[in-house]
């Protein structure tokens, strides 16, 4: 019986050992990605991609060894185990229900909204009237009663044929960032508010279609909130033809010159958003802890990479804590787009700020979900204030 099971483990070792040491090695990348800039080296970063399917196969590899008690357990539990981080960062339990408003409607308490908007369906990707889409996005977003919103990929035509009206200052935004404009319409980031606005403004290098910031006054205190909406990868629709096509010959595979122009052109395209992330995630932090921003901070919005990945990991490094893995549930899978994703869209923070209750709502206005969060304000250390002005 033993020899027999021993036989049947040697044979069953020699058939997926090499499969096996490539899931190591993926796992051991998904892990060191986070710490390696992609300028540096790109590569691990697409294994980040496979992460959800490389951490099942390492826990059924580690579940296999240890069955057969072969030393190879040891690579897998270590292997799983350093992606702790990434795991938790990924999948969440069962979330909290959204308290009522009379329990978080408190001065010490605050909620906010962060939605890319896609240009409120100005081109009408989104099946329905693009007018008729935009007042009920508009609707939707007043009726969250959120005291911060931010919107990605916000647009306004400057003679009034696709305006957002009074809608939202008669909600009680009475407050907005400047938004970028050229000679038709308005677009980019925009942070309503129903708090004040003390300061305002955009990164140097970084026009407001990348990142705004806004000081907010809150009775004693002042919240530094960013909206941000990092480098995409800019598929076309030559891209998605490739993709299609790759998807269709999945079952009979064919080798051909347009697969591998396809294959370096996508690759090429996602290397240098990648690259442009990280510059824009660096400048972002750097900017939190240089600008005389108060210690209470959110950074929100598109950032259009997944948890298992350099930018993320650089922001949770420097102190960053996330609202989804605090209170979410689930994946929370932010892009209703055509291609697979995971979160790429997020909120974060720091500074004497806790997250009581985090959502991401299942609604089908824009190709991504919006995300809402309630905060505590903790009680701050003498002198952590804003500046009097």
């Amino acid at each position: 019986m033993g020899a027999s099971k021993k036989k049947k483990g040697g044979w069953l070792h020699r058939i997926v050992f090499v499969p096996a040491m490539l899931v190591a090695i993926g796992l051991f990348l998904c892990f060191a990605l986070r710490f390696i800039a992609p300028e540096k080296l790109f590569f691990p970063s697409l294994f980040g991609l496979a992460f959800p399917v490389l951490l099942l196969l390492g826990m059924g590899l580690t579940i296999l060894y240890l069955i057969f008690l072969r030393w190879e357990v040891l690579v897998f539990a270590l292997c799983v185990g350093l992606n702790y981080t990434n795991t938790v960062c990924l999948l969440r339990g069962k979330g909290m229900s959204e308290p009522p408003r009379s329990e978080w409607a408190a001065p010490d308490r605050f909620k906010m909204l962060t939605y890319n908007v896609r240009l409120f369906n100005f081109y009408g990707e989104i099946p329905g009237e693009k007018g008729a889409i935009k007042d009920e996005l508009l609707d939707y977003i007043k009726d969250q009663d959120a005291d911060i919103v931010c919107l990605q990929e916000y647009y306004e035509s400057k003679d009034g044929s696709f305006s957002l009206g009074r809608v939202l200052p008669d909600a009680g935004y009475l407050y907005h960032t400047r938004a970028a404009s050229n000679k038709n319409f308005y677009y980019g980031n925009i942070i309503y508010s129903k708090y004040p606005i003390l300061n305002q403004g955009c990164l140097e290098g970084m026009s407001t279609f990348d990142v705004v910031f806004a000081d907010l006054l809150m009775g004693k205190d002042t919240l530094r909130v960013y909206n941000i909406h990092l480098e995409s990868n800019r598929f076309d629709k030559t891209d998605r033809a490739f993709f299609e096509s790759v998807l269709a010959a999945s079952s009979n595979p064919v080798k051909d010159k347009k697969y591998t122009h396809g294959a370096k052109r996508m690759l090429g395209k996602m290397r240098k958003a990648t690259i442009s992330r990280s510059e824009q995630i660096r400048q972002i932090s750097l900017h939190t802890q240089i600008s005389h921003a108060p210690s209470r901070i959110i950074v929100c919005g598109d950032m259009n990479d997944q948890p298992v990945s350099y930018a993320y990991g650089y922001m949770r490094r420097n102190g960053f804590g996330d609202a989804f893995v605090d209170a979410g549930s689930g994946f929370g899978q932010s892009y209703r787009g055509y291609y697979p994703s995971y979160r790429i869209d997020y909120i974060l923070y720091k500074g004497g700020l806790e997250t009581l209750y985090f959502d991401t709502r299942n609604v089908d206005y824009s190709d991504h979900k919006p995300l809402t969060a309630i905060f505590s304000k903790q009680p701050q250390p003498d002198g952590a204030a804003y500046p009097s002005r």
